[in-house]
């Protein structure tokens, strides 16, 4: 379990891969990432499309190098979903996905303080150097509080960050490569004296 300030994260089980998926593309918080009228380019994802994405390592923990998925809990009660993943990105980098199962957990923080315990997390217990988000430009909620946990946006090419068997699947984003905005949280290195 890791303990932030406002939330904590506690490691995703098989048995949350439902509720997971629901709180994705079922909630009232879908119309702000998927489906029209506001993304109509980026469909409302069946079951079987999400969990080719989010294999069960996410769930079990199986491939922490790959990737892994906690629920988000606000009060003892779960509010959402964050995950990273990093198959696809060169050493020393992981990408934060994440969503929230209500909108009335938006706009309080939650989100924020949830991205930044996983990347401190991260940070610390794996040597992550960098931290990548890839939301929609109009999600313009999400960019602020990406930006209120330290990520700016990157005008480097992606091929700096995705691994180059990968580039041809992953580089233009969830909405195409003009929508998707590349934000990275880069940690300061660390001295030893």
């Amino acid at each position: 379990m890791l303990t932030g300030n406002k939330v904590t994260l506690t490691p995703a089980e098989i048995k949350d891969k439902e509720a997971v998926y629901q709180w994705c593309f079922h909630s009232e918080t879908t119309k702000y990432h998927s489906g029209p009228p506001s993304y109509p380019n980026a469909p409302i994802a069946t079951e079987t499309e999400f969990f080719e994405d989010y294999q069960e390592y996410y769930f079990t923990g199986a491939q922490p190098q790959n990737g892994r998925g906690f629920l988000i809990l606000h009060a003892g009660e779960p509010i959402g979903f964050i995950s990273y993943s990093s198959f696809h990105l060169k050493d020393g980098i992981a990408e934060l996905d994440i969503w929230l199962n209500r909108e009335a957990h938006c706009g309080k923080g939650f989100g924020t303080d949830a991205i930044v315990t996983l990347g401190d997390h991260l940070h610390e217990t794996f040597g992550i150097q960098k931290l990548m988000m890839r939301p929609s430009r109009k999600n313009i909620p999400a960019v602020r509080s990406y930006e209120k946990a330290g990520f700016t946006q990157s005008t480097q090419d992606l091929a700096d960050y995705l691994l180059e068997e990968y580039l041809a699947l992953y580089a233009e984003g969830d909405y195409g490569a003009e929508e998707t905005v590349t934000l990275i949280k880069t940690f300061p290195s660390t001295v030893l004296s």
